[in-house]
């Protein structure tokens, strides 16, 4: 999984226009059986498609493909008329099975946005049959069980898929955006018994696909793992170093897929999961239309209203009058606006009477006023900071005072194995670290010291770890040793 894939790498590189061409060109004539080709049949199906293009950059484009390993090439030596032909490497080239499975992936990125997708109420009653028929496993044949077997994985691969795509359109913002319009009320009967017949299936079957599993029992289950096994390990073109192992455990899972799918362990199982989605996206969907249709209502029985709001402004005498009856009727024309990040869901379709008000604190831009500041009273912390100071020096007198007691035991010896304290360990570094010749001098005292190198290490337990080093002699300039 950490080497890199290069099949990939003429999606993605510079020249990826002309690389992708020669592949799908590759792969079309895959697909009808033609599989080794020349580069003069690249080069005349491309030269018009790719404009400039000379059969130099084909062949070039052909040699990255082959060194990445998209194609391989075989030199025809059948065909050769000439020592030319020869020098200039006749070669045939096929695509590689990577290559086509890429080319495959492409081609479905390529139509996934106009994939269909299609709920199928059918496929529970498919399912149903198929594990029907392995209850009975002991009676079949491994050629009928690997069938059998085959048939309810697809099934089974395409009833998640489609009802996984197909509820996932209804989460996308182009989907909201269609629920929200009135275009949407065309076809919302047909959206809802579309999906209803899917839920009423589910509902249908579940139950009698759930009994069909119970009675798999575990030595039936056994069993048809077993033959499953022994099928596929009859299939020519395994090799010997195949994971039959691995193979056995795939089998298995995809049978507790299933399982998981139709029959609850304590929690719900993935039908019913399904089945509480669909119901919300039918909840959704007639909560939408309800609320369209009750819109579309409203607008129709307030045409009523604006043929009087017409008339009284007919009524007014003068301008003035009108815009009384305006700031009435639509409010303040000069308003202020205010920017900001709102609490309210507007996904939500609900009347403005209904909204909860926000109230916004504001200051006035007026310089004159100021907004009035309380009072603070200021507390006497003369004792607090008499006590901090009282317990900083205490601190610094014991620091001072184990210091002492190292320094009289002059001259400090690092060798061997010694225990320090984490204060006598950091300032024995910090007089090592600030040494630069004769006449240095130590922060705490005051004092001169020196410092030599000795032959052997030094290792220093502290509190905080071991220290290694190598062996110093530390000597304390004190009154007459100065």
């Amino acid at each position: 999984m950490l080497e890199k894939i290069d099949e990939v790498k003429y999606l993605s590189v510079e020249n990826s226009y002309r690389y992708r061409q020669i592949m799908r060109f590759f792969f079309n004539k895959y697909e009808q059986a033609e599989y080794w080709l020349y580069k003069e049949d690249v080069f005349d199906a491309l030269k018009d498609v790719i404009v400039p293009y000379s059969i130099i950059e084909c062949e070039r484009d052909l040699q990255f493909l082959v060194e990445n390993k998209s194609l391989v090439y075989l030199q025809d030596v059948q065909n050769i008329n000439t020592l030319d032909d020869f020098r200039y490497h006749n070669f045939r080239y096929q695509m590689t099975d990577q290559a086509v499975i890429i080319e495959r992936m492409t081609i479905q990125l390529e139509q996934i946005e106009v994939k269909i997708t299609n709920l199928e109420p059918r496929l529970f009653e498919r399912i149903n049959s198929l594990i029907r028929e392995l209850v009975n496993v002991y009676d079949m044949s491994e050629e009928k069980i690997y069938e059998v077997w085959t048939d309810l994985n697809n099934d089974f691969v395409n009833l998640n898929e489609e009802y996984q795509d197909f509820l996932k359109k209804f989460h996308e913002a182009r989907t909201e955006e269609l629920l929200q319009s009135t275009i949407f009320l065309e076809f919302k009967n047909s959206m809802v018994n579309y999906l209803s017949n899917f839920v009423s299936s589910y509902i249908k079957s579940s139950k009698v696909i759930k009994s069909n599993l119970l009675k798999l029992d575990e030595d039936k289950v056994s069993f048809l793992m077993k033959k499953l096994l022994d099928y596929q390990k009859k299939i020519p073109g395994i090799s010997p170093q195949f994971n039959y192992d691995k193979l056995n455990s795939i089998n298995y899972g995809k049978y507790l897929s299933i399982k998981k799918w139709f029959v609850s362990s304590g929690n719900l199982c993935e039908g019913d999961r399904l089945l509480n989605v669909t119901e919300g996206v039918i909840t959704k969907i007639s909560k939408y239309a309800n609320s369209l249709m009750e819109l579309h209502g409203n607008m129709i029985n307030r045409k009523e209203e604006y043929k009087h709001i017409c008339h009284l402004f007919d009524s007014c005498t003068n301008l003035e009058e009108a815009n009384v009856l305006s700031q009435s009727i639509f409010g303040i024309i000069n308003t202020l606006h205010y920017k900001g990040n709102s609490n309210i869901n507007t996904d939500l379709l609900v009347r403005s009477y209904e909204v909860e008000p926000i109230i916004i604190d504001v200051n006035s831009n007026v310089r004159d006023y100021k907004v009035k500041k309380e009072s603070v009273v200021l507390k006497d912390k003369s004792e607090e900071k008499i006590k901090l100071m009282q317990k900083k020096m205490e601190a610094e007198r014991r620091e001072r005072e184990e210091l002492k007691c190292l320094i009289n035991k002059a001259p400090i010896m690092l060798t061997g194995s010694i225990d320090l304290s984490v204060l006598e360990r950091r300032y024995v570094l910090d007089l090592i670290d600030k040494y630069h010749g004769s006449g240095s001098k130590e922060n705490k005292f005051g004092y001169e010291y020196l410092v030599e190198t000795l032959p052997d290490e030094c290792v220093i337990n502290s509190p905080d770890g071991k220290f290694v080093l190598e062996g110093k002699k530390i000597s304390i300039l004190v009154g007459e040793d100065k």
